[in-house]
């Protein structure tokens, strides 16, 4: 019995042994047991095409239960282990937080990403007359035949054509989605101020446009002070102000008066906005008729409340999709950016000092920039006028030059600084994000295709 007893001992601590010996089994690692922490992510910046890695931990490693955002872009995820996310960036992201989701589970990064876009540049429509120059020309037709006379503002509608103000032949321009271009308003060649239908009616330096819902098409008639307004059959009608009827006068249309005005922009309430460039300050003529002075004061430079505020020529505005205003500040060398609440600020360039530079928003330097588009994700694309340069300015200010090279002009396609301008006036964006350029004294349209 006692050896019974003892040999039964001796095997409960065999056991007892064998199991103290055996490792703790791991947890499974599935990325949901836990919330996702992101401690960082390398690099900060990249083109196209970019990886990002992603550091932190209870990712899991599972592909298939992870996901990454950048500014609501989906990107390619590679592999996932428990403390790292390897992924390509989406294409053209701008400039925006990783959002990581991990089963359910979502994380947002303290930095942000910044896509570096890039552009290639090349030819869309006009001759060329008046590289030798000569004031340049005019003729409708195909693409290599038409010609222009310093074209300025280009703005795109819903189904992709475009209409560009040809100021020297006081005329506004259609191009079809092909270059193609036919003469829409105006009368070659004379300038002047009568209404009248298609080739009857008279302008004096058509500058800037707008497309309406309609597919009507505000214009500033810049020489005539004056707003006017191409119904979709062609005839065109004065909406307020005129070539006696200089000044800065508030009211009905019927009383109000401009100073050289420059660029329009319709709201999505209907409502026309406009650079009243020689008085240097921003209308707004709204649905019921009335015009009234938005912001500014007397002509110079001041950040403030909005009657407190001063430009010097601004030429172009623009809106984000948070209903902040950005304007082309000509020449006081800057962009400017206004509110909702009314507050008046400089977000990009040295204000007053002309110069060429890209960097931080208080360090970046512009030469008279004259128009500014916006794209979905906040992105401002700004022809540079006297550095002959397309820059792109991210939602934080950051400049960067996409085309052209800063303070030298000329003609030439090709990928980014290769690419060569001559006071490019105006740009649009078409749907699939690619940029139209008005290079003004290289009488053409260039194209750029960005990536």
């Amino acid at each position: 019995m006692r050896a019974f007893t003892l040999f039964a001992l001796i095997l409960l601590s065999s056991a007892w042994l064998s199991c103290g010996d055996s490792p703790a089994p791991n947890p499974p690692v599935t990325g949901g047991n836990e919330a996702p922490e992101l401690s960082g992510f390398s690099p900060l910046s990249g083109k196209k095409g970019t990886t990002v890695k992603i550091q932190g931990k209870h990712f899991g490693s599972e592909v298939s239960k992870v996901s990454l955002q950048i500014n609501g872009l989906k990107a390619k995820i590679n592999a996932v282990t428990d403390t790292e996310i390897t992924a390509i960036v989406p294409d053209k992201c701008g400039l925006g937080k990783l959002v990581v989701n991990v089963n359910g589970r979502e994380v947002t990064s303290g930095a942000a990403f910044r896509y570096l876009y890039t552009a290639v540049t090349s030819y869309f429509s006009g001759s060329g007359k008046g590289d030798d120059g000569s004031d340049g020309g005019y003729e409708d037709g195909a693409p290599q035949q038409s010609a222009f006379r310093t074209l300025y503002n280009i703005v795109t509608d819903s189904k992709g054509v475009m209409f560009a103000a040809d100021l020297g032949n006081c005329i506004i321009k259609r191009i079809e989605t092909d270059g193609r271009t036919s003469t829409i308003a105006g009368t070659p060649d004379a300038s002047g101020f009568k209404d009248g239908k298609v080739n009857q009616g008279l302008m004096k330096f058509p500058i800037g446009l707008e497309t309406a819902p309609d597919g009507s098409i505000y214009v500033a008639d810049h020489k005539n002070n004056a707003i006017r307004k191409v119904s979709p059959d062609g005839m065109l009608t004065t909406v307020a102000g005129g070539p006696e009827r200089e000044g800065l006068v508030d009211g009905d249309i019927s009383v109000a008066q401009f100073k050289a005005p420059y660029g329009v922009k319709l709201d999505n309430t209907g409502t026309l906005w406009i650079c009243d460039t020689e008085n240097g300050v921003i209308r707004k003529l709204s649905t019921d008729g009335k015009v009234t002075t938005f912001a500014g004061s007397t002509p110079g430079y001041a950040d403030g409340k909005l009657s407190e505020a001063k430009f010097y020529m601004p030429a172009h505005l623009n809106f984000d999709q948070n209903d902040n205003m950005f304007i082309a500040d000509k020449h006081n060398h800057c962009i400017r950016k206004i509110t909702p609440d009314g507050t008046v600020t400089t977000f990009a360039g040295v204000a007053t000092k002309p110069g060429y530079r890209d960097g931080e928003a208080g360090q970046a330097m512009f030469n008279q920039p004259c128009n500014i588009q916006i794209d979905k994700l906040g992105n401002l694309y700004v022809n540079d006028l006297y550095n002959h340069c397309i820059r792109l300015v991210y939602p934080d200010g950051y400049a960067t030059t996409l085309a052209g090279k800063g303070g030298t002009g000329g003609y030439q396609e090709g990928p980014g600084e290769n690419a060569l301008f001559k006071y490019p006036q105006g740009c649009t964006l078409d749907k699939d994000g690619n940029l139209f350029v008005t290079d003004s004294a290289n009488q053409r349209i260039r194209k750029l295709t960005i990536e």
